[in-house]
């Protein structure tokens, strides 16, 4: 994939990742619930949310997720991240990812990124279907894993 593909994913993502959708593993049942990610320029995806959230119960269980950006109204643009999510006790990464939200993290977690109560996902992506319009087909990018 070119870089300017990766950055036409990212764009898509950084632009609506105010009302993304997660999708988690609830025994054999589906669970969708709305998120807010926090796009890095290099892909890397982060979701913030409360440890004792039923998401991170069934994280626990099974991690494979999938993670959808949808531009609004239209649809046009979108990108559907494949992949798993692990969840990040690192305390440094929680503060470096709390400092890039776009969004102020602090109205749900009043006791700061330090609290127990603050919990840090990174999505790990294995494939990302994506595409710039309805009528431009859908693309396939599958990230190098390391």
């Amino acid at each position: 994939m070119s870089s300017s593909d990766k950055q036409k994913i990212v764009a898509i993502m950084k632009a609506n990742s105010l009302h993304a959708y997660l999708a988690t593993c609830d025994g054999d049942q589906p669970r969708v619930r709305p998120v807010s990610p926090i796009i890095e320029d290099d892909a890397s995806i982060w979701v913030t949310t409360f440890s004792t959230s039923r998401k991170v119960k069934q994280i626990r269980q099974n991690p494979r997720v999938c993670l959808a950006f949808v531009e609004q109204p239209s649809g046009d643009k979108a990108a559907f991240v494949i992949g798993e999510a692990e969840i990040i006790p690192d305390l440094e990464e929680k503060r470096r990812v709390w400092e890039m939200a776009t969004f102020d993290l602090s109205q749900h977690f009043p006791n700061g990124v330090e609290s127990e109560e603050f919990c840090l996902l990174k999505i790990v992506a294995r494939k990302i279907e994506w595409r710039e319009s309805w009528t431009g087909g859908m693309n396939v990018y599958e990230p190098a894993q390391k």
